[in-house]
């Protein structure tokens, strides 16, 4: 997750935990012991976040929102299943077709 806020670094951990939660919202289950499920943050400092803490909140809930849109994002333009050893795994268009999709992703 970028951001072109000014952070400290407790701050950019804490928008990274954070916008991990955007995981939990699109993917069940999760946090599991072997997922590998990470989320980075980085902040380039180009912008000053305005004096008071409602300012980090802002950027916290956009990071988490943000996430959870790309997963699904990511879960709709996946154009076909997994096939492996293990098994098939199909895809949500595979499963649902293509009116399941209300971004459009091709």
């Amino acid at each position: 997750v970028a951001t072109d806020a000014v952070l400290t670094r407790a701050q950019a951990r804490k928008v990274a935990g954070t916008a991990h939660d955007g995981i939990a919202r699109a993917v069940r289950p999760v946090h599991l012991m072997n997922d590998g499920d990470t989320v980075f943050a980085l902040a380039t400092g180009a912008r000053e976040l305005p004096r008071g803490p409602l300012a980090l909140n802002e950027v916290l809930a956009a990071g988490a929102d943000l996430v959870t849109r790309a997963v699904v994002r990511a879960l709709l333009a996946a154009p076909g299943g997994l096939r492996g050893p293990g098994g098939d795994f199909p895809s949500y268009r595979e499963l649902y077709g293509p009116r399941a999709d209300p971004y459009g992703s091709r």
